[in-house]
């Protein structure tokens, strides 16, 4: 039976104007969550291992690169847990800068340890950051609309 009956008494009435509900993309709980709780692990095993590689070329002892490839890499995973976490409860703006900066202060931290200068690793930084900054507002932005 069509939504709009000409029929008297037949008339079913529907929701009203607005977005249609996607009944077929729901997503479940332990989908999100796990997918929150891999994203951020992956990230930061992969940018503790690069730091370790680059630690150990440019001088670093074996013990203290792997000290420092682990505590960098259990921040940066605890720091994109955080963003990934909260991500819900920000604006586009405030999302997207901090992707941008949690991404730009990665990549300027592992150019510093490639034995660049401290200004050439904030410009590595800021590049990766504003590039991954407007990248993810670009993305979500897109997404929203």
């Amino acid at each position: 039976m069509p939504t709009h009956s000409i029929m008297p008494g037949r008339h079913v009435a529907h929701e009203g104007p607005g977005p249609v509900p996607r009944t077929g993309h729901v997503r479940h709980e332990g989908q999100a969550s796990r997918a929150g709780r891999v994203v951020p692990v992956v990230g930061g095993v992969v940018l503790g291992l690069y730091a370790v590689f680059l630690a150990h070329d440019n001088g670093y002892s074996e013990a203290g690169g792997w000290v420092l490839g682990i505590i960098a890499g259990a921040i940066a995973a605890a720091l994109g847990y955080a963003v990934i976490h909260e991500r819900n409860r920000m604006i586009t703006e405030v999302r997207a800068a901090a992707f941008g900066a949690l991404f730009g202060v990665s990549m300027g931290f592992l150019r510093s340890l490639s034995g660049a200068t401290v200004l050439d690793s904030c410009f590595v930084g800021l590049a990766f950051g504003l590039g991954m900054g407007l990248t993810s507002y670009y993305i979500f932005y897109w997404h929203e609309h």
